[in-house]
């Protein structure tokens, strides 16, 4: 029951027709007992979305596409690693002072946390904010990055902040590559038979790890299941990130594989 004493929450970005973060975060808040309630909105212009932050006083604004980048010049602080990564996808909103955080990378970190990256090959679908994390933690555990995207010149600047190469995807063959990343839209909802990568490209001693979490199993992760490759959904990072931001809000330790179990189950059930 929302009361007067309840905190709201949001989500922005435009538009939000993919976004499941108030589901995430609502179910999580029930059953961590906290009065709050998170809800999209959904504005072409990031300035305005910042200032409702600002009048209306929301502690935690969770940030999606397109406005990861481009919030940043309109906060008053920023996280050393969002800084670091180029992107945010947390403002946490105390005593009127916004700070960005992103803690995609916490999710990123938590969904291959049984994967090996050092000395290994990763190829790198995407150049967003979410290409930029996923760089960034490649990079810091050692890892070989392979760049292929449809924007070279975002493409360029991820090479020249991260290491690595740029390719093709037709220059590249299966026994090149050990860890396929896609951090593209590529295979979201309601486009789910899309995939960023041809079947020829994944082989059974693969891991492929989609950020995609909507719907839970994407053409991609299909495919690699199909072929043996261990398939790693966007579900494990987007529950580990939204739990993270709840913990920069409430300062408090939250996550648990009890907790997480929890909340996946309950996507999975709904059919995210």
């Amino acid at each position: 029951m929302i009361t007067k004493q309840t905190q709201l929450n949001i989500v922005i970005g435009h538009p939000l027709l993919h976004t499941k973060s108030p589901f995430l975060h609502n179910f999580m808040y029930s059953q961590l007992g906290l009065n709050a309630v998170m809800l999209p909105v959904s504005n072409v212009n990031i300035g305005k979305l910042i200032s409702a932050i600002r009048i209306m006083s929301i502690n935690l604004t969770a940030v999606t596409m397109p406005f990861k980048e481009s919030a940043m010049p309109l906060l008053d602080s920023i996280d050393s690693n969002a800084l670091k990564i180029g992107a945010v996808n947390t403002i946490i909103n105390r005593n009127g002072k916004l700070t960005g955080y992103n803690t995609d990378l916490f999710g990123i970190e938590y969904a291959l946390r049984h994967t090996t990256l050092r000395n290994k090959n990763v190829l790198l679908i995407g150049a967003g904010g979410a290409a930029s994390a996923v760089a960034y933690m490649i990079k810091n555990k050692g890892g070989r990055l392979i760049y292929v995207n449809r924007t070279p010149g975002r493409t360029k600047n991820l090479q020249k902040r991260f290491g690595g190469k740029i390719s093709q995807m037709n220059k590249i063959s299966a026994e090149d590559v050990d860890v396929i990343i896609n951090a593209t839209p590529l295979g979201m909802y309601p486009n789910f038979k899309n995939s960023p990568v041809p079947d020829t490209l994944i082989g059974k001693n693969q891991t492929i790890f989609d950020l995609v979490y909507n719907p839970v199993k994407t053409s991609l992760i299909k495919t690699a299941e199909k072929k043996g490759a261990t398939a790693i959904s966007g579900i494990d990072m987007f529950i580990a990130q939204g739990v993270r931001q709840a913990e920069l809000w409430t300062r408090k330790k939250i996550i648990t594989p009890k907790l997480v179990g929890l909340l996946k189950k309950k996507i999975i059930k709904e059919k995210l």
